[in-house]
């Protein structure tokens, strides 16, 4: 008999694509039916979501993330009205209110409960998160160990405007439960996939997003240079002021996919480009996006970085951002070199982190807590795999 999951959820797309392609990859997984605020009716939430798994189920496992799990009971309304705020959501505005009632009741339930965190920022987690997420879930999909290093492993951290914000409580957590933790990363769609070769591309850098430290020297280095590298804030600037203005009312689908499409399309106009996790050392989906766009991928590499499948002067290159002067000649004066970079860094995507490849994944961990085999997963050397019984670890 074939497996039946549960997604709770709710019908709200972000700026952040990863969000809005974890549906599509968990249909693709197999059997997943969908339950939360704009996925069913006003109705059929109204009823629960207990009632929901008697009547549609049994389910063999039971999925959900901070979206709703960290749903605010103490004041359902203003929660909705700042999900609202941020989130393009599809559904009656009231549906919201039920978030709090959804995971209480989520987390009673007496199937495998699984807390997909993907969409999370796990560097400022505080212990109200940690005790949250336990009570509620059995499993956790997000970053592991081998990506979440402690603060003393930062020696750039302290270059950021929020290091004080920064814990080591997610830190702990994956190496205390690492037995219930399925380490993935961020993932790219087929769409963002761009094959036109360096030689076509009209700008030689990018550096997109320089709110971290060594982008802004990266753009600075390249400017001196007289390379100026193309960002991404036209758009997101007249985005910004239509809101500010109350021309732009809300988050809309049309405007996100409006922005992410400029960002790719910025990227795929450029040969190489820069990024960064910030003084973190953050996987953040630009080391996805780029290479995927077909970019040279120059980086500062996050925690990780080999085990997830990147090697340097193979698929990416690493420097550090007051070096890009040299970088900019020595793949100039090789053209075909840097041509393979980028081809070997979008092959590298494409089999690891594309959206089929985390499909993948996804039907692996789920597949494995279904049947009670579940002890973990990791990275190495470019592929995910789950950790064997054998290597329990008996702390």
């Amino acid at each position: 008999m074939s497996k039946r999951f549960l997604y709770v959820d709710v019908n709200a797309s972000f700026i952040n694509p990863t969000r809005n392609l974890i549906p599509l990859a968990l249909l693709k997984v197999g059997d997943f039916r969908f339950f939360g605020p704009g996925h069913v009716s006003s109705d059929v939430l109204a009823r629960g979501l207990k009632a929901f798994v008697e009547e549609e189920g049994p389910f063999d496992l039971v999925v959900s993330n901070t979206l709703v799990l960290f749903s605010d009971s103490s004041d359902p309304a203003r929660y909705a009205a700042t999900l609202r705020a941020a989130y393009a959501y599809q559904g009656a505005p009231d549906d919201l209110l039920f978030l709090p009632i959804i995971a209480s009741q989520f987390s009673s339930l007496t199937c495998p409960r699984v807390a997909l965190l993907l969409e999370n920022d796990f560097y400022n987690w505080t212990s109200k998160e940690r005790d949250r997420v336990e009570a509620c879930a059995d499993f956790f999909i997000g970053f592991g160990e081998e990506f979440s290093p402690f603060q003393v492993e930062m020696p750039h951290l302290k270059d950021e405007r929020f290091a004080g914000l920064s814990t080591d409580i997610w830190a702990n957590f994956v190496r205390n439960r690492r037995e219930q933790i399925a380490s993935l990363l961020h993932f790219v769609s087929d769409a963002e996939f761009h094959i036109t070769p360096l030689s076509l591309r009209n700008e030689p850098w990018s550096v997109m997003g320089v709110q971290y430290h060594a982008r802004q020297v990266a753009r600075d280095v390249l400017i001196a240079e007289g390379l100026q590298p193309i960002i991404d804030t036209r758009l997101r600037k007249f985005v910004s002021l239509l809101k500010k203005s109350g021309i732009l009312r809300g988050e809309k689908r049309w405007v996100q996919k409006a922005l992410n499409t400029d960002f790719s399309n910025r990227i795929a106009a450029t040969r190489y480009s820069y990024t960064c996790g910030s003084g973190l050392m953050m996987p953040i989906r630009k080391f996805f996006e780029i290479p995927a766009a077909g970019s040279v991928l120059i980086c500062r590499p996050f925690a990780g970085f080999e085990a997830a499948g990147f090697r340097d002067g193979e698929n990416c290159i690493i420097a550090e951002p007051q070096n890009l002067a040299a970088v900019h000649a020595d793949l100039s004066g090789d053209p075909e070199r840097a041509e393979r970079i980028a081809r070997a860094g979008q092959q590298m995507i494409l089999n690891r982190h594309s959206l089929s490849a985390r499909a993948d994944d996804l039907s692996m961990i789920v597949d494995a807590i279904a049947d009670g085999q579940f002890s973990g997963s990791s990275w190495q050397n470019g592929r995910h795999r789950l950790r064997a019984r054998s290597e329990r670890s008996v702390a």
